[in-house]
């Protein structure tokens, strides 16, 4: 199922009660003014009964608050600060990874609104999550208020990547067209060819002549090589880019091991060859230690900023163009391939 929504509400429970109606709940702990983000969901495709005639595709983050709540009092369990916060945080990064639009983030209140059964409707079933209009005497509607939040945490690339277990060492890139980008970040990747490698005696002092010449070979190599088993169908690299020749990178042939787990950026200026980098698919969790600095690109046409070779997005479970956690190993010694 295609995810194309986020909806918040409150549980109308206290800080510490959790429910199963929601993908995510947000719990607060009053002594140590921490909120804590408990994921009630399998996965975010799952469809939850948070939100009456528009459960399907959308996924429902829910701050524990608001018990037994008036629109004149809110009582002793109101949202608070940090759970707005970190509510919003998890927004945008959801929003970011599954390209969720403007119009769809909205809170219960929103949607009852639309559905007829919202503030002032008179409806026995009213929901009001979050529709507080004056939202700490701002004069700002809550509901507006984390929308406009969520959108900047998804625009904030640094604020999407999860690096509490210290796998990324933090760096500022700079790509060709003067973009620079802080990693780690959430990028958009696309699916790359192949290069030909120092052990391939075929190509020891020459380049194919074609598209996949040879490449069978060279298949055989990278198994052998990376001990990863799939079914490669990528061609070799293409010719005539800076003049180079099929199968070609931008920096010397890299050995089988590493370019069976090879990785690239339209960097500016390309990090030494055999860089560890780390790719994590944010969807599942999986994550493998990539080999740059072999090859450089690709383009930047469709939101592009960087390539990984079909290995990586075979064992991710990614494809062409798919986000991806990206940054720079903190330990340059780990072995190629998946982390497990």
């Amino acid at each position: 199922m295609n995810i194309n929504g986020i909806v918040f509400h409150w549980t109308a429970g206290r800080y510490d009660q959790v429910f199963d109606d929601y993908h995510y709940n947000i719990t607060y702990n009053p002594k140590t003014k921490k909120a804590e983000v408990v994921k009630t969901c399998e996965d975010d495709s799952e469809t939850k009964a948070h939100t009456w005639h528009r459960n399907p595709g959308r996924i429902g983050i829910s701050l524990c608050s608001a018990f037994e709540a008036t629109t004149e009092n809110m009582g002793e369990f109101p949202p608070v600060d940090v759970q707005i916060e970190t509510a919003c945080a998890l927004a945008g990064k959801l929003a970011h990874i599954y390209s969720i639009k403007k119009e769809e983030i909205k809170t219960h209140a929103e949607w009852a609104l639309v559905d007829g059964y919202g503030p002032h409707s008179g409806d026995p079933e009213t929901r009001w999550d979050l529709w507080l209009p004056n939202w700490k005497n701002t004069g700002k509607n809550l509901s507006y208020f984390m929308k406009d939040k969520t959108l900047w945490y998804k625009e904030q690339y640094t604020s999407h990547v999860d690096n509490s277990d210290n796998l990324f060492k933090p760096v500022t890139i700079e790509l060709v067209n003067g973009e620079k980008i802080y990693l780690p970040s959430i990028l958009r990747f696309a699916k790359e060819a192949h290069l030909v490698t120092s052990g391939h005696q075929k190509f020891k002092n020459t380049w194919p002549s074609s598209f996949r010449d040879s490449i069978a070979e060279h298949y055989n190599l990278s198994q052998n090589a990376t001990n990863y088993s799939m079914v490669r169908d990528e061609p070799w690299c293409p010719s005539g880019e800076g003049g180079s020749q099929y199968g070609q990178g931008s920096n010397g042939k890299p050995p089988e091991f590493e370019e069976g787990w090879y990785m690239c950026m339209n960097w500016k200026k390309s990090p030494k060859a055999g860089t560890r980098f780390i790719i994590r698919n944010p969807v599942n969790g999986k994550k493998v230690v990539a080999i740059a600095g072999y090859e450089t690109g690709p383009g930047f046409s469709g939101g592009l900023r960087g390539g990984a070779c079909e290995e990586i997005h075979h064992y991710l479970g990614t494809g062409h163009g798919s986000k991806l956690e990206v940054g720079v190993a903190k330990d340059q010694t780990l072995k190629p391939g998946p982390i497990t």
